[in-house]
């Protein structure tokens, strides 16, 4: 082929992650599948010791939120190394989830007779509270990394059409 020659080649290879990216997505499989475990024996040793009926609800429900956001992310993970692209649709939506579900217990946390602020609140009258503001800005975060990556997955798919 000449200097300004281009191929007409219209057939993708395979798709590979670097050796260096794939490395790290099997350690975060790796890390996160190990957090995965550790919170399912908590998960049934809450069952099992009915820590719902607890003094310290506030605790476990934090537990169950955490849990059920390393749950997520691990199934995420899992998906984008099978699909072996970044930016696939439910990444977004995982992410999405993860947002919402932070952002719905930022509301009820606060009507747990055990909780106690964390020293940023919104709308406080005296010892009621509406909002957890902490809990808050980390699910609308999430909402926006949430959206970023439907972005991307938009983006991508544009890219694999013009190819």
């Amino acid at each position: 082929m000449g200097e300004n020659d281009f191929s007409t080649n219209v057939n993708r290879g395979k798709k590979k992650f670097s050796k260096k990216l794939k490395f790290l997505l099997m350690l975060a499989i790796f890390l996160t599948g190990i957090l995965v475990m550790v919170g399912f024996a908590g998960l049934y040793e809450m069952l099992e010791k009915e820590l719902w009926k607890s003094e310290d609800i506030t605790g476990t429900a934090y537990e169950l939120i955490t849990y059920l956001i390393n749950f997520t992310i691990f199934i995420s993970l899992i998906r984008i190394y099978a699909s072996k692209q970044f930016f696939i649709h439910s990444l977004s939506n995982y992410f999405l989830m993860i947002g919402w579900i932070i952002i719905g217990t930022s509301f009820t946390i606060t009507h747990f007779p055990t909780y106690s602020s964390n020293g940023f609140v919104i709308m406080q009258f005296g010892s009621f509270v509406l909002i957890d503001g902490k809990m808050f800005v980390f699910g609308i975060l999430f909402l926006v990394l949430g959206s970023l990556i439907k972005e991307g997955t938009e983006m991508q798919k544009e890219m694999d059409e013009i190819l």
